[in-house]
């Protein structure tokens, strides 16, 4: 009787502490990144909590230009003008131009430190795009990123800066460069900086001020 009551005690003691550390794999909290282009220079800053990711775009000058908030469960993308105060929902495009049959992904053995984190590198290339990207990624709890990069990819393909990153799970890209056939450089993406951090709800929400627009 004393040996089944210690069992019962251990399992619920199990069962109480498994779900604090199941919580922690998943990431929470933001990443900035910087774009640069051979036309110009641009910021983003990726927001992550559960299911939910906000991005903010921003100019050269760092001027908020665009937000756009995506539901990872019921893929729903809401896109928000800040400076006329309006907001509209993305529906999925008909078209999917990310997908092209002589796209090859290329696993080498090259590694890199970027800010702290040891990074692989994975190479994307693609006749069609004139196009080879070289994507310096990090294995960490980033769950969400091949989640949102496939409602973004069936969205608009020049909102998914991102749109060639293979589809596999829990990696991050910490430094993207694309070039051309001829190794002229066309995109450069770089985390700038990744903290975690408890965010709150209401930052995936529509302010009160903001009127739909229809479409």
């Amino acid at each position: 009787m004393i040996k089944s009551l210690v069992i019962i005690k251990l399992y619920l003691l199990l069962s109480l502490t498994a779900h604090p550390e199941s919580n922690i794999k998943y990431f929470e909290g933001s990443i900035n990144l910087k774009k640069e282009t051979v036309y110009d220079t641009s910021f983003v800053t990726i927001q992550v909590k559960g299911n939910l990711v906000r991005l903010d775009e921003f100019d050269c000058k760092k001027n908020l230009v665009s937000i756009f908030i995506i539901n990872l469960e019921n893929e729903k993308v809401l896109a928000l003008s800040p400076k006329r105060k309006l907001f509209f929902e993305l529906k999925p495009s008909s078209e999917n131009p990310s997908t092209h049959e002589d796209t090859t992904v290329i696993k080498t053995e090259n590694r890199m430190v970027l800010d702290g984190y040891s990074c692989s590198q994975v190479r994307v290339k693609s006749i069609s795009r004139d196009s080879e990207t070289a994507f310096w990624v990090v294995k960490n709890n980033f769950v969400f990123f091949q989640s949102m990069n496939k409602i973004l990819r069936n969205i608009k393909s020049d909102l998914n800066i991102f749109a060639y990153f293979p589809d596999t799970t829990g990696i991050f890209p910490m430094l993207t460069v694309e070039r051309t056939l001829l190794r002229k450089e066309k995109m450069k993406v770089l985390v700038t900086g990744i903290k975690e951090v408890v965010l709150s709800e209401n930052l995936f929400k529509v302010p009160r001020e903001y009127q739909r627009l229809e479409q």
